[in-house]
């Protein structure tokens, strides 16, 4: 019977030590997504406080399972002397639990004198941490007597009592001695603090939910710390309490950073930010009679994943359109900007920039029973024989297909897949679709894969970046002098979603990967809306901006190895020449300003009806 006992009786202290224990050893496990990773523990339950990467301030706001900044106080000021003297007189010389100061304030709340309270401080800051939300009683009062021992043993006392600041409670949504001092005082030193000050913030301790300083209860309770400390001063402080101002400039920011691993230091740049908002809503506004209601930009330092902008929608307030929605995990056509990954592949087979490709209007098997896929640009050209780099900036469709039949439609499949990009179906269930991308990816797979472009010690992603980066290549479409070119240049591609409901520029340079991302909500089409009318207009602005900034400066990048620079001759007594980038040693016969073309020099091997079909665009092929 008495091993029964025992037994019983071990189970039962057991038991309610797991009790007590259970919301100490799941914290970490509910709230590290909240918790700064300095080891004095920013975490403060009620409010979030966010800044910018410049220092900043951009969200100081109520928030459910919010944290705080954390700043070291000085423990030798009046104010912590009059706190220790309120709270836990003995707070450094006691082990845990005070009990002679618990009988003493169980007698002075029988009587009426609740001067000072059950707890020691670190039993408070233990209630604070782990029961912010629990009913009182005793046996709460034995879980936080039971942690406090925990906590008195593993901390040293003064970080005990700088942690206890932070999650202390001082009304209004005040989680901090700091946010008290600015609030309230306008003060941000505790040496500042004078007598009556130290007294309020006390009282309020004790008494965070008053509406008034006048309430009669709570001016009772400030006249017996005041005896309490032998302080004597004229009262002068009768006002309403003033009200902790919601501070979130950028909404959208908040709402996506919270939800991941995160510090009290974001990545942003809120004057980028700000620009950008701006220059967005007014494009926005000019693009009303467009049929354009909405926009994006994001922007990413490669070298570090930090994100520089994130600024969603016109409107970052009204819940009926998508800027409440994190679009950069939303599923869009991305058009012609995965383009230059089929181009890529095309180079590691064996392609140069200055090689011949075919652009024709072409039928293609569609691979459904009774179809077939005709091939068509977007400015319903047919531009016979093109060089490899103008076929890919000028987003030439029939040149694309004919590349990617060309290079094998599930080869081309297998590399997108080994570049990052995510599918939801089949090869097949694609086919040309594929390169011509009407199918759907969500937008960060599309930049994640961009960023993995800037291996530029990679010959094919060098050359890659360097047609990309080169305003001659644009000029069929866009023009040598277009929107596109800036100060310092960057590889860039535009894209226009099928039926033109998507209008997209997407750049990266060593420094900065950037989107820009025009739409409407209901996914109707835009009007007169080209590859770089809008979203260019955008792009060129806040990468200005990034440049004025120096978040983005001129490189100097060096060739790779197996990468040679060579000039040939553009016409057949070589007044013009031009420079060009190879992998391995070419040598190019064909005189296009003459147009005079030789077969040697075209990467593709063309059929007997795509020669029929060159002569008939008096395209000479030798």
């Amino acid at each position: 019977m008495k091993k029964y006992i025992i037994l019983s009786i071990l189970i039962l202290t057991v038991s309610f030590l797991v009790y007590c224990f259970y919301p100490v050893v799941s914290y970490d496990i509910r709230y590290s997504q909240h918790v700064n990773t300095n080891p004095a523990e920013s975490f403060a339950p009620g409010r979030i406080y966010l800044e910018d990467r410049n220092g900043e301030i951009i969200t100081d706001k109520a928030y459910p399972n919010g944290y705080y900044k954390f700043i070291s106080t000085n423990l030798d000021t009046k104010f912590v002397k009059a706190l220790l003297e309120i709270e836990d007189k003995s707070f450094y010389s006691h082990w845990w639990v005070n009990m002679p100061a618990k009988l003493r304030a169980f007698k002075d709340n029988i009587l009426g004198k609740r001067v000072s309270g059950w707890s020691t401080i670190t039993e408070q800051y233990v209630k604070n941490k782990y029961f912010k939300w629990s009913s009182r009683g005793y046996v709460q009062k034995i879980r936080e007597a039971i942690i406090a021992l925990y906590i008195d043993a593993s901390r040293e006392k003064d970080s005990i009592l700088n942690i206890y600041y932070h999650d202390a409670y001082f009304g209004n949504q005040l989680y901090w001695i700091w946010a008290a001092l600015e609030v309230y005082f306008s003060k941000d030193s505790l040496d500042e603090l004078n007598q009556e000050e130290i007294v309020l913030l006390l009282s309020l301790l004790n008494n965070p939910g008053i509406e008034t300083l006048e309430e009669e209860y709570f001016q009772a309770y400030f006249e017996q710390v005041r005896q309490r400390l032998w302080y004597s001063f004229e009262r002068t402080i009768f006002w309403k309490l003033p009200k902790k101002q919601n501070l979130d400039k950028f909404p959208f920011i908040t709402q996506n950073y919270i939800k991941q691993p995160i510090t009290e230091i974001m990545s942003v740049d809120a004057e980028l930010q700000w620009f950008t908002r701006e220059i967005l809503q007014k494009t926005l506004d000019e693009l009303s009679d467009k049929n354009v209601t909405n926009g994006s930009v994001f922007a990413m330092i490669p070298s570090t994943m930090e994100v520089l902008i994130y600024q969603w929608s016109k409107d970052f307030h009204a819940r009926d359109i998508e800027g409440q929605v994190d679009v950069i995990q939303s599923l869009r056509q991305p058009g012609s900007t995965v383009k230059p990954f089929l181009y890529l592949m095309a180079l590691e087979s064996g392609a140069n920039p200055d090689d011949l490709i075919i652009d024709i209007e072409s039928e293609y098997n569609s691979f459904q029973e009774w179809k077939i896929y005709i091939s068509e640009n977007y400015s319903l050209k047919q531009y016979g024989l093109v060089r490899f780099k103008k076929a890919l900036w000028n987003s030439f469709n029939n040149a694309t297909v004919r590349l990617a039949r060309d290079l094998w439609l599930q080869k081309v499949y297998d590399f997108y897949k080994e570049h990052g990009f995510v599918f939801s179906s089949s090869a097949q269930h694609y086919w040309y679709s594929l390169v011509l991308w009407n199918a759907s990816m969500s937008l960060e797979n599309l930049v994640n894969s961009y960023i993995g472009l800037l291996d530029l010690n990679d010959s094919n992603k060098f050359m890659l970046y360097d047609i990309l980066s080169d305003p001659d290549n644009r000029d069929i479409s866009f023009g040598v002098n277009s929107v596109l070119n800036t100060s310092i240049p960057q590889a860039v591609k535009t894209g226009t979603s099928s039926d033109f409901r998507d209008n997209l520029v997407i750049s990266y340079h060593p420094d900065l990967v950037v989107w820009v991302w025009v739409w409407n909500n209901d996914n109707s089409s835009m009007k007169w809306v080209t590859g770089i009318s809008w979203a260019g207009y955008i792009w060129y602005q806040v990468i200005e901006k990034a440049i004025d900034l120096w978040y983005i400066t001129q490189q100097n990048i060096l060739v790779p190895d197996w990468v040679e620079q060579i000039s040939y001759c553009l016409d057949q007594k070589c007044f013009r020449k031009q420079n060009s980038y190879i992998q391995h040693w070419a040598e190019y016969f064909s005189s296009i300003i003459d147009n005079i073309y030789d077969q040697r020099d075209i990467f593709e091997n063309l059929s007997e009806y795509e020669l029929d079909k060159l002569e008939e665009l008096k395209i000479d092929v030798k």
